[in-house]
């Protein structure tokens, strides 16, 4: 039905609720990968994903220099001498900055996108990027706690931009067959980054005292790498035809993805068209924001259920579990030189798992992926906590520890690690898509900061037995999405024609088919 715009007005009454419209199915179309599709993900990549993984990670290995360095400062310009309890408090304005920052980011990234656009918003978001690390390696040398402070909270908010930016820019731009492809990009590149940040923060390389400024700043240069390839990116042939209401633009930008496959193009372009054309009759500029899809029967379970898959992703324990690594590494005999390397290794096999993630979204169910994930991490933290509470007693406890959290560590980058980050892109169709990634993104940063804040707590009165709490957060989340997840995988939950509505009886582009049936 190439082409079709399935449509039906109704009142807002109680049906099954539409997931990624058909014109996105995997599998379907003879797209191919063209030297600007590998430029709009490299670029994506190296301005965003990496820098954002990168600004993460970067701050816990030189936090004693730094530390020191802001204790210095501080007294040098205002001659205030800190006690611990008040050299405690800077810092934690300071680690606490950035996820304030990417919350707020991920907030505003949905009416950004849309706002602006695709492309635009991504290199808005490089130069904000690029203005961070400029802040962050000149604090030092011009001794300013406060342009510290503010490259903190401007490398957060980037962060979250990117959250919601990277995923929708790229899933827009991909062909069909490699939409769940393109959503493991980002956390492949902050998975990168991260240990990318470990390695250049040893103090062989730059966690020194004369080398921690030009630490925090050393992902610039894949910045202006970046900035400078912006001007061969296209703009997302959907938000052209869909939201920007410039057919003749989208249908240029087509024609640069798709390269030469002219039946493609003529495929997608009259399909974007008939898109256009009900988008501008039904009116969409102002319908969507959070409590619009909250209200919605249509919208709400899509909107709960990435709500969930994103809270279930950081009450996984993942950050708690490498808390513990260098605990675990040390208990095994290993030197703290030598348990930074192993903590370092164990990043690496997280990034590792994110590129092996790409062949296994593009072949296999999302769904499975995620409860296969969830019920392994559960399995692999109890075998964990078992092992920390042998651990005084006896010596073979630190080895089962280490493959605990090594397997622990697998297991999550096969579905909890890249599941939560596209999820959103592909249970909501075009118009709401952006407000669903906004909110998932503003979800898991808002958990990610909840996580750091009692863990310390929890470890303090429990030990490891603080692991318990992610171990019955996640059999929740197994029984949940088990129950109310419907397969995304190739548009497998693509509702029918007689489930379709619209919302307050306004007419909604529900089901668009540029493709032909899926393939499953």
């Amino acid at each position: 039905m190439s082409g079709k715009i399935l449509v039906k007005q109704e009142s807002d009454s109680a049906k099954p609720f539409l997931g990624s419209q058909a014109n996105e199915r995997e599998g379907t179309s003879a797209g191919c990968v063209t030297p600007v599709l590998v430029i709009a993900v490299a670029a994506s990549l190296l301005g965003s994903s990496i820098p954002a993984g990168y600004c993460l990670g970067v701050i816990n290995t030189p936090q004693e220099i730094i530390r020191q360095w802001v204790r210095r400062a501080l007294m040098d310009t205002y001659e205030l001498e800190l006690t611990e309890k008040v050299e405690v408090s800077v810092w934690a304005v300071v680690v606490s900055l950035f996820i304030g920052g990417a919350i707020t980011g991920a907030s505003l990234g949905g009416r950004l996108t849309d706002a602006m656009g695709r492309r635009m918003s991504l290199l808005m978001n490089h130069l904000l990027c690029l203005i961070s690390g400029i802040f962050l390696m000149s604090c030092k040398f011009i001794g300013s706690v406060e342009m510290l402070v503010i490259g903190r909270f401007m490398s957060g908010l980037y962060t979250g931009l990117a959250t919601c930016i990277v995923p929708t820019y790229l899933s827009e731009v991909a062909p069909a067959e490699l939409k769940g492809v393109m959503g493991v990009v980002f956390p492949l590149g902050m998975t990168t980054g991260v240990v990318l940040s470990q390695v250049l923060g040893l103090d062989s390389i730059l966690g020194t005292e004369n080398g921690w400024p030009f630490l925090l700043g050393a992902f610039i240069v894949l910045v202006v790498v970046a900035i400078l390839a912006h001007p061969a990116l296209p703009e997302s042939p959907i938000y052209c035809y869909a939201m920007g209401q410039d057919e003749a633009k989208g249908l240029r930008e087509l024609q640069r993805l798709r390269g030469k496959d002219s039946k493609v193009v003529e495929v997608e372009d009259s399909a974007l068209r008939t898109l256009a054309h009900q988008i501008k009759e039904a009116q969409w500029s102002n319908t969507w924001n959070a409590m619009w899809l909250l209200r919605s029967s249509t919208y709400r379970m899509p909107l709960l259920l990435t709500i969930l898959v994103n809270t279930a992703q950081q009450f996984s324990g993942v950050n708690a579990v490498f808390y513990y690594s260098t605990l675990i590494f040390r208990s095994a005999g290993l030197d703290l030189y030598q348990s930074q390397g192993a903590s370092i290794g164990a990043g690496a096999i997280n990034a590792l798992m994110a590129i092996l993630a790409v062949p296994l979204v593009k072949h296999c169910r999302r769904r499975v992926l995620l409860l296969t994930s969830i019920v392994l991490c559960v399995l692999c933290q109890s075998v964990l906590v078992g092992a920390l509470w042998f651990l005084p007693s006896y010596s073979w406890a630190s080895y089962v520890a280490i493959f605990s959290l090594l397997a622990y560590v697998l297991v999550f980058g096969i579905g909890l690690g890249p599941i939560p980050y596209m999820i959103a892109t592909e249970l909501f169709p075009v118009g709401p898509r952006s407000v669903g990634i906004a909110v998932g993104g503003t979800t898991n940063w808002l958990t990610n900061m909840i996580v750091g804040l009692t863990f310390p707590v929890l470890q303090s009165e429990m030990a490891e037995f603080s692991f318990i709490i992610f171990i019955a957060s996640m059999c929740f989340f197994t029984i949940f999405i088990y129950k109310f997840l419907p397969e995304t995988f190739r548009g497998m939950h693509i509702v029918s024609q007689e489930d379709v509505t619209s919302e307050s009886s306004r007419k909604t582009i529900v089901d668009l088919d540029i493709n032909g049936p899926a393939a499953v």
